[in-house]
């Protein structure tokens, strides 16, 4: 059996239940109170754990520019201000947690669902100008961040 294939397989074996345990107990509660249907409470997080990538690697750049991080190419990665190895290890960590997201299409996409949740569901307003703002309580913004810097530390 090839090496490399056998070393993927163990890379996505091991990765896999921390692509999605790093949400609990927040998705199902998220489920239940917002009823959401099936995996959406996680898909939500998922994004805004994307969007949140954004804003703390790249400030000023637009929401669309995440796959461009993720991969590690493109004008908003080339131009990115100069990283602290914590900000190193949080992308490292987030490359496996949204691989999904390297796609631009699958990111677009997923953006364009993200804008259809109801308002109050949603940690992010995605402003007019690629601008990404903050627009839930603070007691919601301050569990999900809790929630994120622990997913990607």
């Amino acid at each position: 059996m090839n090496s490399s294939f056998v070393s993927s397989l163990s890379v996505a074996t091991v990765l896999a239940p921390a692509r999605f345990g790093w949400q609990e107990p927040l998705a199902t509660r998220l489920r239940h109170q917002h009823r959401l249907a099936g995996q959406s409470a996680n898909r939500l997080l998922n994004i805004e754990l994307g969007l949140f990538l954004v804003t703390e690697l790249l400030p000023m750049a637009p929401p669309e520019a995440l796959p461009d991080l993720l991969n590690g190419h493109g004008p908003a990665y080339e131009q990115r201000p100069v990283w602290s190895p914590k900000q190193h290890r949080l992308l490292s960590r987030a490359r496996a947690l949204l691989l999904p997201y390297q796609s631009r299409s699958v990111w677009f996409s997923a953006l364009e669902k993200y804008e259809a949740w109801p308002a109050d569901t949603r940690l992010f307003s995605l402003g007019q100008q690629g601008s990404i703002i903050y627009s839930a309580p603070n007691h919601i913004q301050r569990e999900r961040l809790t929630l994120f810097w622990r997913a990607v530390v």
